[in-house]
Formats: structure tokens, C-alpha cells, sequence
């Protein structure tokens, strides 16, 4: 496998990690050491998406 499609593979996966957290803090079911253990992403960045305007209030319905 070329350098370039396994650096394409490793940012689609930290893309879809990110996308995984974002729905798992606007569902509001799991607390941020879970999403972080289920995702794989550092608690500190599940932290920091939680602050984001991404996740709003009317998302965590």
C-alpha cells in the first residue's frame, strides 16, 4: 500500500472517530470518558468537542 493511501485511510478513520463523538454527545447518553473509550479519540479532545457550537443544546434532545 502506497504512503499517501495509508495516510488517506488513517485521516478517513479519525474523521469518522470525530463523527462518532459528535453524534454520541448530541444523543447525550454516554458520558465523554465513554465516548472517548469507544471512539478511540483523547478524553481532552471529546472534551473539547463537547464545548464546540457543533454540539448544541438543541442537538442533545
Amino acid at each position: 500500500m502506497t504512503e499517501a493511501k495509508e495516510e488517506g485511510l488513517v485521516e478517513g478513520a479519525q474523521q469518522k472517530a470525530l463523527e462518532n463523538a459528535r453524534n454520541f454527545l448530541a444523543m447525550n447518553v454516554l458520558t465523554p470518558e465513554q465516548i472517548a473509550q469507544g471512539t478511540g479519540l483523547p478524553l481532552e479532545q471529546v472534551l473539547e468537542l463537547q464545548k464546540s457550537p457543533l454540539v448544541s443544546s438543541s442537538e442533545k434532545q
